[in-house]
């Protein structure tokens, strides 16, 4: 080459390095921008998508007094959705941010070198790297641990681990729109005469006449059927409501997700212990009761009763709290009540009872006869109401309580009246209380169900006023915190994708493109390795910058790294290849080979 040649190379060094242009590192960066943004983006809209798509809409009911189904938390989303598949999509935001951060750095090289190609020219020792610092920065743009970017990756996955172990899947109820009535829930008498007093009708609806005389409760085996919760037709229902318990009628098959309004009838009894206030005595073979001159006799009592069981338990109806006033006859045998609220008094001694049990040692009401039988006095009133209530998740919600007139109270009172109830059977059940209170509260509580029951039969179904079905749906419970997290990191990664690529196309000029691919561990190991007349020349490729891939040198007698030991006791690269006898010679920079042997190091176990 001539003299003159070679003086037009030394003065455009800068021509000669400027085969890689412009839109080749354009090209770059918009290809990482494209792979840091656009997946990004479709899996962050992906998941916000079905968060929104799939959200559970608030759901109420149409019932007065019902509250809302689902409990809305302001910390969560519920989504109808596979909280499985919903974690799947989540997880892809931090699985593609692990295999982000290498573009990320192309990125951010090319202001780096644009920054370290100005320092240099303007020879700003001040802002050009140490080798160590070089070392640490060459580092961070191959996206090593210490990599910020890589940081930001962590971040991602520690927030999509933290979705993870907060997302559940739950069980909610949600409201189905309303439906038109169809079912028969409530109840009714079948006859409008059950409900007036007339001097023609005189016998109430749930008992009646016999051929020769006796009477009988109506329907008596459905009576019987609903007081055993046996039947297949009506249900007796206990409540509470302000204080005091009720027993209400319904029907028998009310399914489990279905909530309803309906009128029905009602009815509670109140009762208080009174053996003190009727002189009760203990001890005697009969046991003698005086409340009043109406309400009066002993334990047990006369056998010429029409049911025999009255001897042991039964009950009276007055006008009165002193049960001293009777209900007048208005024809027949017996007089029925007339009013509404109605005063019973009740009697019972039940048979063969233990002296040890705490129910008797209890303080309160109860004596024991001479033959160990339970003998108890109570004082009640009864009263009937019409009911119009919301049945809702097991629960009766009242929504108005009348008092009933008193011909209603009338057909629940008849078979006491008539002695067709067996109180035997209820007075047993409440002895297995363990204090009076508890015996008192059952037994008037199981008079309310039998004032039903045995009235069973004169009912007639009725439609319900509004329903409405509850379903149940399992979701899945997303709590807001960690995702918003999410995808925020997720977007922040993106924006900063954009900026970076912003930054990037503004310092990509030629000569910062052929900078920026030096800026690696493969320009590093090119400028160590490798003669300046190859790895000083332009290139397109970084692996251009190496011997072994021109044509013809990809052999084994392409020169290799080794690690020896130094003079000096530590370790030192050096470049070996085969000589034509296939010994192993070192080599170097400028093509030098000698077949020295390798030094031994200094007793150092740590050398450097």
């Amino acid at each position: 080459m001539s003299a003159s040649n070679t003086n037009n190379l030394a003065r455009k060094p800068l021509a000669s390095r400027g085969t890689i242009n412009r839109q080749e590192a354009r090209k770059e960066i918009l290809l990482s921008l494209a792979i840091i943004f656009v997946p990004n983006l479709i899996f962050t809209a992906i998941l916000l998508g079905l968060v929104s798509h799939y959200q559970v809409p608030p759901t109420y009911f149409e019932l007065p007094g019902v509250p809302e189904p689902v409990v809305r938390e302001s910390s969560a989303y519920l989504i109808n959705f596979s909280a499985t598949k919903l974690l799947t999509v989540a997880s892809w935001t931090s699985t593609l941010s692990s295999l982000l951060p290498s573009f990320v750095m192309v990125l951010v090289s090319y202001p780096v070198a644009c920054t370290l190609l100005d320092a240099s020219k303007d020879k700003k020792t001040d802002n050009l790297p140490t080798p160590y610092q070089l070392s640490m920065l060459l580092g961070t743009l191959n996206g090593t641990f210490g990599s910020l970017w890589n940081w930001l990756m962590y971040l991602i996955i520690i927030a999509d681990t933290w979705l993870h172990a907060t997302t559940s899947t739950i069980q909610i109820w949600q409201a189905v729109p309303g439906i038109p009535s169809v079912s028969t829930f409530g109840r009714g008498f079948a006859s409008g005469d059950c409900v007036t007093i007339t001097e023609t009708y005189t016998n109430p609806c749930s008992v009646s006449v016999g051929e020769h005389g006796p009477y009988f409760i109506y329907g008596a085996a459905e009576s019987f059927a609903t007081l055993a919760n046996d039947s297949s037709q009506n249900s007796l229902l206990l409540f509470q409501y302000k204080g005091k318990s009720y027993a209400l009628i319904t029907d028998a098959n009310i399914p489990q997700e279905t909530s309803y309004q309906a009128r029905t009838f009602a009815v509670t009894t109140q009762c208080t212990l009174i053996d003190d206030k009727c002189g009760l005595i203990s001890g005697a073979a009969s046991t003698v009761y005086n409340c009043s001159e109406e309400f009066s006799g002993y334990l047990p009592a006369a056998p010429d009763l029409i049911n025999p069981s009255w001897a042991l338990a039964g009950v009276r109806f007055f006008q009165d709290p002193g049960l001293s006033q009777t209900f007048p006859y208005r024809g027949g045998e017996f007089n029925f009540t007339s009013t509404n609220p109605v005063y019973m008094g009740a009697y019972g001694a039940i048979l063969g009872w233990n002296t040890e049990s705490s129910l008797y040692n209890s303080s309160g009401g109860l004596d024991l006869t001479r033959t160990q039988d339970l003998a108890f006095v109570l004082g009640c009133n009864v009263t009937a109401y019409d009911l119009e209530y919301v049945w809702y998740n097991g629960s009766v919600l009242v929504q108005q309580m009348v008092q009933s007139n008193g011909s209603v109270l009338r057909s629940f009172t008849a078979p006491f009246v008539s002695e067709l109830a067996n109180m035997m059977n209820l007075a047993q059940s409440a002895a297995g209380q363990s204090t009076p209170s508890g015996f008192v509260e059952s037994w008037a509580t199981g008079f309310s169900t039998m004032a039903l029951g045995l009235s069973a039969s004169s009912f007639s179904p009725r439609e319900t006023i509004k329903e409405q079905v509850r379903v149940s749906t399992l979701v899945a419970r997303v709590p807001k915190a960690p995702l918003a997290v999410l995808v925020f990191l997720t977007l922040l990664y993106a924006v900063i994708g954009i900026l970076l690529a912003y930054i990037a196309v503004k310092a990509g000029t030629d000569e910062t493109k052929s900078v920026q691919s030096r800026l690696s561990v493969a320009g590093l190991a090119a400028k160590c390795f490798e003669g300046e007349d190859i790895c000083e020349r332009p290139k397109k490729e970084i692996y251009e910058l190496f011997a072994e891939n021109e044509v013809g040198a990809r052999d084994q007698r392409c020169p290799k790294v080794s690690i020896v030991a130094s003079r000096r006791g530590g370790w030192k690269y050096e470049l070996m290849e085969k000589d034509e006898q296939s010994n192993a010679v070192f080599v170097d920079l400028a093509g030098n080979k000698t077949a020295q042997t390798y030094i031994q190091p200094l007793h150092n176990d740590f050398g450097v």
